[in-house]
């Protein structure tokens, strides 16, 4: 009587091969595309957080603003003003970034849009009437672009 030697027959492992070979055919675009969604995802965080984060400072600074004979340029692309302590305070974009009197407060910032209303709502141009001045930011980051727009009330305004 022949006695079998342990282990595994050259076809046994072939088809074990090719099992394994088509499990993995049917997973890796599942993996591959929970992959891209984490990335997409940490991309769309990435331009809300810039955003945001700039939003947040210019709101603290509008609702500080002492009153709108301290608005010195009020345009839809900058705005300039002097603060509580006399400190002069200027938003611009350049390329971009949102500056904050020439500091980067956010980058990949593509538009900045400033807005300015009066008590009634309306649209104003006259730096005496605003009570009200809007931000909009389109935030572009690693190709994700999102567009978030804040409203902040002038703390003295007529």
């Amino acid at each position: 009587m022949q006695q079998r030697e342990h282990g595994f027959t050259l076809i046994e492992l072939i088809v074990v091969i090719v099992i394994l070979a088509t499990l993995s055919i049917i997973t890796l675009p599942l993996l591959q595309s929970g992959f891209n969604a984490y990335v997409t995802q940490r991309d769309i965080s990435d331009a809300n957080w810039q955003g945001r984060l700039a939003l947040a400072r210019f709101t603290r600074d509008v609702n500080a603003l002492p009153a709108t004979t301290n608005i010195s340029t009020a345009t839809n692309g900058q705005l300039t003003f002097v603060d509580d302590a006399s400190n002069s305070v200027s938003y611009t974009l350049s390329g971009m970034q949102l500056l904050r009197n020439g500091l980067v407060l956010a980058n990949g910032i593509n538009t900045l849009t400033f807005s300015y209303y009066t008590a009634a709502g309306a649209a104003t141009a006259t730096i005496s009437a605003i009570q009200y001045i809007s931000i909009t930011l389109n935030v572009t980051q690693n190709n994700v672009n999102t567009t978030i727009t804040t409203v902040a009330a002038l703390r003295n305004a007529p």
